[in-house]
C-alpha cells in the first residue's frame, strides 16, 4: 500500500528471468482517485547479462509518474 497517492494506491515490484540469464524488473503502481482507476507499469531489462535493474530507482520513477497523473486528474 502507498500513502499520499489518490484515495488508495498499491505498488508491486517483481523480478523475473527473461531468457537464459537476463533479469527483468516490472514495477506496477495502481491507484484510485474519485471514480478513476489508473495503472502505471514500468519495465526494464538491462542489455548486460547478470545486471539486475535498480528497484528503488524504478519504484521512484513509477511513483512520480503516478503522482503527476493523480494531480492532473484532481484538477
Amino acid at each position: 500500500m502507498l500513502s499520499g497517492l489518490g484515495d488508495e494506491a498499491f505498488l508491486d515490484d517483481a523480478l523475473s528471468s527473461s531468457g537464459s540469464t537476463a533479469q527483468q524488473r516490472t514495477v506496477t503502481v495502481v491507484f484510485r482517485t474519485s471514480n478513476v482507476i489508473v495503472t502505471v507499469e514500468y519495465e526494464e531489462q538491462p542489455a548486460t547479462v547478470g545486471v539486475v535493474p535498480d528497484n528503488q530507482k524504478m519504484q521512484d520513477r513509477a511513483r512520480k509518474l503516478a503522482a503527476r497523473l493523480a494531480d492532473s486528474l484532481n484538477g
